[in-house]
């Protein structure tokens, strides 16, 4: 029995609200979350930590056990501040100036046209929610790191010493509140780049093909979904008229919002001498080819040709630079490439064609095209695979690659002490046992494990759905249960 036993469903839910509102007046994208990391250094403090802010913009808050509680092991409790800030078609918003709008509907929170950004605020508000309530524990640890959804350099940077002293690790940034999290997968960083110089067209019409209504989501938990790519989607388009011999002169290429999230829509603005309706006819073929294999699916996607207006006529690429561009766009597979043998269901290999962008105004790093990749995989091996053949095609198509560092991943551990106490005390407080899993998303748990491989980690979360998407949602009635679950487990612990 804890405190929190005593506390409805309803208070524990508005008082994780309520932290996560503040959060969510703070703009926080990956890269900046200099102001986040300022507030919550305060908001610890005040709640009388110790803190530490580190050089990355970490934070580090100890509480102190509560009377009787100070030979318990210390435990940590991890959460990321930093958040994919996307917005809907149509909806303005600047994510380094602007708050999220929060709209309560029912069980569902979700923002006014943009992500939420539960992923990770909720695991913030829950943590904060649970040191400000829980009134006898052991000691504790805070950890809430910047840029996990970029590049996890917030947890690759944290010192060893944070995790040192530790025992038990909680990460707060699972998105199923009965699904245990007990491994991940390890993931990669591909960037491929070419500097081009423009050109005048000699083609007289301007178009834009625009490529939307694809379903889009995270590129670790909802790549076996079946759905397509948009840029991928785009790059067909254009290829089959370059099959089909029509001369096009392109002059930007882009989609997609996160090298992580799969891309929901691109568009790409050319040159052509074709009739707007003859171009559309054969939009229309590219997009049933798209749908023959995707249409159970995609059913709501949109190829469409428009005519674009401009007061002065764009730059576009040389016909070899666009032939490179569309060579390296075919032949980068994206979706699913194997299944794990031990775990059926699975996805053990996987990559994501997530970003394409054409920068076409001179300046200190000149015109360029950009090209972002990320493979991922529970055997570090396949990573390595996607690697070498990533240094084939740029060879092959002339862009510079940039191969970042390899995540690791994070192997389950079968002897874990902390899994079974979860397991045990879900069953206990809800009636049916939890699911338990490693999953092919990515955690800084992996990260976490490498500073301390004695740790005993888990990951949980509340049921966030289509995270890093204008349509994020948060079921609220598992925001009670989860901090239910990890108070009860500090308490045994």
């Amino acid at each position: 029995m804890n405190n929190i036993d005593e506390i409805k469903n309803e208070d524990i839910v508005e008082g994780v609200l309520a932290e996560f509102s503040r959060l969510a007046e703070i703009p926080r994208p990956s890269g900046h979350e200099k102001a986040v990391s300022d507030y919550l250094y305060k908001l610890f403090s005040d709640m009388g930590c110790r803190v530490v802010q580190d050089g990355a913009n970490n934070i580090i808050a100890d509480m102190e056990a509560t009377a009787g509680c100070a030979g318990k092991p210390l435990t940590i409790l991890q959460a990321h501040m930093d958040m994919v800030c996307v917005a809907a078609e149509g909806v303005e918003f600047n994510p380094l100036t602007d708050a999220i709008r929060l709209v309560r509907e029912g069980n569902l929170l979700h923002a006014d046209g943009t992500s939420l950004g539960a992923d990770d605020g909720m695991g913030i508000a829950i943590i904060v929610y649970i040191m400000k309530t829980l009134a006898s524990h052991g000691p504790l640890r805070a950890v809430i790191t910047v840029d996990e959804e970029c590049g996890m350099t917030g947890a690759e940077n944290l010192a060893a010493e944070v995790f040192a002293d530790a025992e038990y690790l909680i990460n707060c940034d699972s998105e199923d509140w009965d699904l245990l999290t007990v491994g991940s997968a390890g993931s990669g960083d591909i960037t491929f780049r070419k500097n081009f110089c423009p050109m005048r067209s000699g083609l007289q019409r301007l178009y834009r093909l625009k490529v939307s209504g694809l379903k889009g989501g995270h590129s670790g938990e909802e790549i076996n979904c079946g759905g397509g790519n948009a840029v991928k989607a785009a790059a067909a388009c254009l290829n089959l008229w370059r099959r089909k011999g029509l001369a096009f002169d392109l002059v930007s290429l882009n989609g997609g919002r996160a090298k992580n999230v799969i891309p929901s829509a691109a568009e790409a603005v050319f040159f052509c001498n074709a009739a707007q309706e003859a171009l559309q006819k054969e939009a229309d073929e590219a997009r049933q080819e798209f749908l023959s294999v995707y249409g159970s699916t995609e059913a709501a996607a949109s190829f469409a040709v428009e005519a674009v207006a401009a007061e002065e006529r764009p730059q576009a690429m040389d016909r070899y630079q666009k032939d490179s561009l569309l060579d390296l766009l075919m032949c980068l597979s994206s979706g699913v490439s194997a299944m794990s043998q031990l775990c059926p269901g699975l996805v053990q290999t996987s990559a994501n064609l997530g970003v394409v962008r054409t920068v076409n105004e001179a300046g200190r790093n000149g015109r360029y095209i950009e090209v972002q990749y990320m493979p991922r995989s529970a055997a570090e091996g396949a990573i390595g695979e996607y690697y070498r053949t990533a240094e084939v095609l740029a060879r092959l198509t002339d862009f510079e690659l940039h191969a970042g560092r390899i995540s690791p991943g994070w192997a389950e551990r079968q002897d874990s002490r902390l899994a079974q106490l979860m397991l045990a005390v879900f069953e206990e407080q809800n009636g049916w046992p939890m699911r338990m899993a490693t999953i092919h998303a990515g955690l800084e748990c992996s990260w976490h494990l490498q500073k301390n491989p004695r740790l005993d980690i888990v990951s949980i979360g509340t049921s966030n759905n289509d995270i890093h998407s204008p349509q994020e949602t948060l079921e609220l009635d598992t925001v009670a249960p989860q901090v239910r679950l990890i108070a009860e487990v500090l308490g045994r612990i």
